[in-house]
C-alpha cells in the first residue's frame, strides 16, 4: 500500500510534464493555421477600414433616400475571420403619414410600388460602384475572402395592406474588387460577376 503511494508520488511530476507538453502541443497546433504565411489580422486597422466604409454607405443612403424614405438602422460592419467583411443596414420605405387621435392618414403624394422599385435599383447600382471604389482599401480582408453588403428594406404600411419587405445581398471576392477597381467604367460588367441575391 505504501509502495503504491510512493510510486504515485514519483510519477506525479511525470504526469504533470506530459500534461504541460500536451497543452503546449495543442496550443501550437491551434496557432499553426494563422502562421501559414499569411499575416495576422490587425483588428484595430480592420475597425478603421470598417468605419470608413460604414460612413461611405451611410452618406450614399442619405443621398439616395430622402423623405419619405427613412434610414432605420445605420450601417454596421463586422470582420468575420475566414469569411471577410459584412455591412448591413435597414431602410424603411413607407408613405409619409400623419398621426392623429383618430388614426393614421397618408399625407402628400403616395409612393407607388414602381417608384420604390426604382429607388431600390438605383441604390443597388450605387452600392456596386461604392464596393468597387472602397474594396481595394480593405487591407485586412484576404484575397479569397468576401466583401458583402446586406440591405434590408422594410415597407411598413397600414395594417390592412400587404407588406413589401425585401432583402438584397451584394457579395464580391476581394480579389475581384482589386482587379476591377481601376475599371470603374466597366461597373455593369462587374455587377454581373458579383453574387446578388434578392428575396
Amino acid at each position: 500500500m505504501k509502495s503504491g503511494k510512493k510510486i504515485l508520488t514519483r510519477l506525479k511530476p511525470v504526469f504533470l510534464t506530459i500534461l504541460v507538453l500536451g497543452l503546449q502541443d495543442a496550443r501550437a497546433m491551434a496557432q499553426a493555421p494563422r502562421e501559414s504565411g499569411e499575416p495576422k489580422v490587425d483588428y484595430a486597422a480592420a475597425r478603421r477600414e470598417i468605419q470608413s466604409v460604414e460612413s461611405a454607405i451611410n452618406a450614399l443612403l442619405n443621398a439616395t433616400f430622402a423623405n419619405p424614405f427613412g434610414l432605420v438602422n445605420r450601417t454596421k460592419g463586422v470582420y468575420l475571420p475566414g469569411y471577410g467583411q459584412v455591412f448591413n443596414f435597414l431602410i424603411n420605405i413607407q408613405r409619409a403619414v400623419i398621426s392623429t387621435p383618430f388614426g393614421e392618414y397618408a399625407s402628400g403624394q403616395e409612393i407607388t410600388p414602381a417608384q420604390k422599385r426604382k429607388r431600390i435599383d438605383e441604390l443597388k447600382d450605387r452600392l456596386v460602384r461604392l464596393m468597387m471604389q472602397h474594396g481595394p482599401a480593405l487591407q485586412q480582408v484576404r484575397p479569397n475572402e468576401l466583401v458583402t453588403v446586406v440591405a434590408f428594406f422594410e415597407d411598413r404600411n397600414f395594417p390592412d395592406e400587404e407588406s413589401q419587405n425585401r432583402t438584397i445581398v451584394l457579395s464580391a471576392v476581394k480579389r475581384d474588387l482589386e482587379e476591377w477597381a481601376s475599371r470603374q467604367d466597366k461597373w455593369l460588367e462587374f455587377k454581373q460577376r458579383m453574387k446578388i441575391i434578392e428575396y
